[in-house]
């Protein structure tokens, strides 16, 4: 019986911890998103590479995850010149594909790299005031 009684109320204290960890403004409500500042801004590449007859596939995709790594790495330094006053980087998906050109590609054999950059940024007090 206790067994019971300290497993039914150790799962009601479970389903109740959730709301126990979210961000409560100065009302006593949860903040809903962008509330706090911040915000979601979520960019999208995709760059296609020609294939180099000779060299091997795998050193050539490999160039090309390097190319957008390095573009998601500056990709703060840029939201922060333009709109925002603080970026963070909170996720980057990345997806490579090679077509060759045995079928039937008009462009030749290509490596398509594409990805997602996710950042965490509160954007500039002057993004939000009217023009003057």
């Amino acid at each position: 019986m206790y067994l019971k009684m300290t497993i039914i109320a150790a799962l009601l204290c479970s389903t109740v911890a959730p709301a126990f960890s979210q961000v409560l403004d100065e009302t006593g409500r949860p903040r809903r998103p962008g509330e706090d500042g911040l915000a979601r801004v979520q960019s999208g590449i995709t760059m296609s590479i020609p294939v180099k007859d000779g060299e091997d596939i795998a050193v050539q995709q490999e160039a090309g995850l390097r190319s957008f790594y390095k573009l998601a790495s500056g990709s703060c330094a840029m939201v922060l010149e333009t709109i925002a006053d603080s970026c963070e980087v909170t996720n980057v998906t990345t997806n490579v594909n090679a077509r060759d050109r045995s079928m039937g590609a008009a462009a030749g054999s290509q490596i398509t790299v594409t990805g997602q950059i996710a950042m965490k940024v509160k954007f500039k007090a002057s993004l939000g005031k009217p023009a003057p």
